[in-house]
């Protein structure tokens, strides 16, 4: 409860500073002020929502996820090449009961849009729309491929976890990662955010109508040059409102 009553006030802080506030302004804890080209602005979860964070959530709620409602969630197998429905996959367990814990300094996965969403309303915070996610990863509008400028490779090191070679036969783990990868392992953008491109896929608020999925932005650790580039900026792709798979987080907005 002391955990939930923090990430309020912090939250109703930046509600309070309104869309004026000032990027000097104290942040809301672990949150960073994105401004808007209209003046206004919003405060942004610094990283992806930890399975510690979500835990805390759980804790504090007794609310039930949509995988551990239906029993079983999306996986990729390296092995199979392919996603399986496996039985018991969930927030805890992203690869199913055989595989590790999900660390708690890890993004939690295997969260649906509802239960995202809910997160979100517990915290006093909402998801990002689509724009407000550009809006923030791209620096303002300053660069369009990527968050720390227009070079996948800045002087030929990562700045994010992605799939190396060819997909989905051989990651070659180059930036050290073969999966997904704790918070803060690569430098944060200009703006204080982390991993705004790799390492798990992002809900976003902006629905496609046509087809009543939600836009997911930023790319995962299974995107590579060869196959989804969704680490680049200007990638996206769209999920089922109720799917949850084992590279797809979340991080939230308030303001």
């Amino acid at each position: 409860m002391y955990y939930r009553i923090l990430l309020f006030l912090g939250a109703l802080a930046g509600a309070t500073l309104g869309c004026g506030a000032p990027e000097s302004a104290p942040a809301p804890g672990g949150m960073v002020w994105i401004p808007e080209t209209t003046g206004g602005g919003f405060w942004m979860d610094a990283t992806e929502v930890t399975t510690a964070e979500f835990s805390a959530f759980i804790d504090a709620t007794g609310y039930t996820t949509e995988a551990d409602s239906f029993g079983w969630s999306g996986v990729f197998s390296t092995v199979e090449q392919a996603w399986l429905p496996v039985t018991g996959a969930n927030w805890r367990y992203p690869q199913g009961p055989a595989g590790a814990a999900a660390a708690p300094d890890q993004p939690v996965t295997q969260v649906s849009l509802r239960d995202a969403q809910a997160y979100a309303r517990w915290a006093g915070k909402r998801l990002p729309t689509e724009a407000e996610w550009m809006q923030a990863a791209t620096q303002s509008g300053r660069y369009q491929n990527y968050p720390w400028g227009e070079d996948m490779l800045p002087d030929g090191t990562y700045r994010g976890n992605w799939w190396q070679g060819p997909f989905p036969y051989t990651d070659e783990v180059r930036d050290g990662f073969p999966g997904v990868a704790a918070v803060k392992q690569f430098p944060p953008a200009d703006n204080g955010l982390y991993d705004m491109a790799g390492n798990v896929w992002e809900w976003t608020a902006t629905e496609r109508a046509a087809t009543g999925e939600n836009v997911i932005k930023g790319g995962s650790f299974l995107c590579s040059t060869s196959y989804c580039t969704g680490f680049n900026l200007q990638q996206k792709q769209y999920t089922a409102k109720d799917s949850g798979l084992n590279h797809l987080g979340f991080r939230c907005i308030a303001g």
